[in-house]
């Protein structure tokens, strides 16, 4: 079987988008969707149901999937045994990261840790908590920087930075002069959060519950910065993480309120598969993530 056909498939499926699948693995669209249509060819039973509202697997591709990130896996564990011996692998790490820590806290670190060790190559993947986590499981990636408790039973997490959740609204909003926001508030104003899969979302949900993010009142939305041209333009207010909203605050863009009768604490995580051993390169990063003030 063409392995390089394999962890296209096998992209696609963790990442739930031939798009999102494109992007990770740098190549086009049309050429992810090809590489499927030979693979389906080459096995001679479809993989993939899709139509223009939303794809999936039926049994033929569950039951690839299963094998293909086992012989995946194996692929790779030949690969780096391989690099080993070549002396490179210890500089080498792969590193998939939630949409707001590539955004707000990634390029600082990075900067940091190229000064450090100018000769170790990271490639970084992004996606939401559930992708990047599709991505570890599927030995696609090192470690995962993530914003929700890991429960997958050959993951292991430590936490490595806490944040806040604070809610932010319009500079003109009629919550704008108030000194702090009670969680009950929220239910009677229009909320924009993150799409479900993503941490934010579930840590929203914990606070206010599925049933509320299922009402009419809710807007999702793919990403933060979404959120925060929102909430700027009037449409609402949310939750987000203080990390997100820095320069927004600086420039009085929006305005971050205290949230009180709920938890509010948010904790980043560094995950890892329990049985691999993380590379030299991906150990550094661990250690300047852990120290970052």
């Amino acid at each position: 079987m063409d392995l390089h056909k394999l962890r296209i498939f096998v992209a696609i499926a963790r990442l739930g988008s031939f798009t999102k699948a494109a992007d990770h693995l740098h190549m086009t669209q049309p050429t992810v969707s090809q590489q499927l249509a030979l693979l389906e060819s080459s096995v001679g039973v479809k993989l993939i149901e899709r139509d223009t509202r939303y794809m999936r697997l039926n049994a033929a591709g569950e039951m690839l999937l299963s094998y293909g990130e086992r012989l995946l896996a194996l692929a790779d564990e030949a690969a780096e045994a391989t690099r080993n011996a070549a002396g490179m692998a210890d500089r080498m790490v792969r590193i998939g990261v939630g949409h707001t820590l590539a955004t707000y806290l990634l390029p600082g670190v990075l900067r940091r840790y190229r000064d450090l060790y100018p000769n170790n190559i990271v490639s970084i993947s992004v996606g939401n908590t559930a992708q990047v986590l599709g991505l570890l499981t599927a030995n696609l990636i090192d470690l995962a920087l993530v914003g929700s408790p890991v429960t997958h039973a050959d993951v292991t997490a430590e936490p490595f930075m806490h944040d806040r959740l604070v809610v932010i609204v319009a500079p003109d909003d009629e919550w704008a002069k108030r000194a702090e926001i009670q969680l009950s508030e929220l239910s009677g104003r229009v909320l924009l959060t993150r799409e479900p899969g993503s941490a934010l979302h579930a840590n929203v949900e914990r606070l206010l519950g599925a049933e509320l993010l299922a009402s009419n009142r809710v807007i999702q939305l793919g990403e933060t910065e979404g959120i925060k041209r929102s909430v700027e333009a009037g449409l609402g207010v949310a939750l987000i993480q203080q990390i997100a909203i820095q320069r927004e605050m600086e420039s009085g863009n929006l305005i971050a309120l205290p949230l009180r009768g709920g938890d509010d604490s948010r904790t980043y995580l560094i995950a890892h598969r329990k049985r691999h051993l993380i590379p030299a390169a991906g150990q550094n990063l661990v250690a300047l993530l852990k120290h970052n003030d």
